[in-house]
């Protein structure tokens, strides 16, 4: 009795741990990678976008296309992800203040989860790309 009950817990117990190495490593949904994309880019739009040395901010972007998935990390916890972006952005430039400038640019993207579950993206290569 004994045995069949400790061959249950052990069960269970793998179980609740193949259930959350799998959780950690699926794909975000496509409403999650636009609203990561959109955080990460509202205020830190790259110089090479909008053509300016200071780069843009208040960022108003209208598409957020998925065009490739790389493959999962395990070592540093993130989906490889190439996005196009379309919208535009105001410059942060003294000279040219509310000036908008529209950009339709691929981008490389580094998605993973922040420490409460939330997915977080990350520009690979910055603002100076």
């Amino acid at each position: 009795m004994k045995f069949i009950i400790k061959k249950k817990y052990l069960m269970i117990t793998g179980g609740l741990v193949l259930l959350l190495f799998i959780g950690c490593n699926l794909k975000p949904g496509k409403s999650s990678v636009e609203s990561a994309v959109q955080s990460a880019l509202q205020n830190n739009i790259p110089i090479s976008w909008v053509g300016n040395l200071m780069g843009g901010k208040n960022a108003k972007i209208t598409t957020v296309e998925i065009v490739q998935w790389g493959s999962y990390n395990k070592e540093q916890k993130y989906w490889p992800i190439r996005i196009r972006v379309i919208g535009s952005a105001e410059l942060k430039d003294p000279f040219n203040p509310g000036k908008v400038e529209k950009f339709d640019k691929i981008a490389e993207f580094l998605l993973k989860k922040d420490d409460f579950g939330k997915w977080q993206a990350q520009l690979k290569g910055g603002r100076y790309q």
